[in-house]
């Protein structure tokens, strides 16, 4: 995979325009598409917004290009606890999901 430009890619890429994670999802009022489903993290980074989705879903796969991001998002969920959650490096034009199904896919500031 050729390496991103810019900040195209990166983890943490800050952004001016984008609200604060938990008030992006109250604003979706997530719960009635997250509870008891289970959820495509599309363009998922370091997993900024599974921490709040997973208390409440089934389970959480959580996709990006970004092999650090991944990383990172793997070790915060150890280290959360969590078992409904996993992580993968992966495109959004090429979702390696496998067979699996999903109820809800959130696609979040990734383009």
């Amino acid at each position: 995979m050729a390496e991103p430009e810019g900040d195209i890619g990166r983890v943490g890429c800050p952004s001016s325009v984008r609200p604060a994670d938990d008030i992006e999802l109250r604003r979706l009022r997530a719960d009635r598409y997250f509870r008891d489903k289970d959820v495509l993290d599309i363009g998922t980074g370091n997993g900024r917004l599974v921490w709040l989705v997973a208390p409440m879903a089934r389970s959480v796969v959580g996709l990006d290009p970004d092999p650090e991001g991944i990383r990172e998002a793997n070790r915060e969920a150890r280290r959360r606890g969590l078992a409904n959650v996993r992580f993968a490096v992966s495109t959004g034009q090429h979702l390696h999901a496998g067979r699996e199904r999903f109820d809800t896919a959130l696609f979040s500031w990734s383009l």
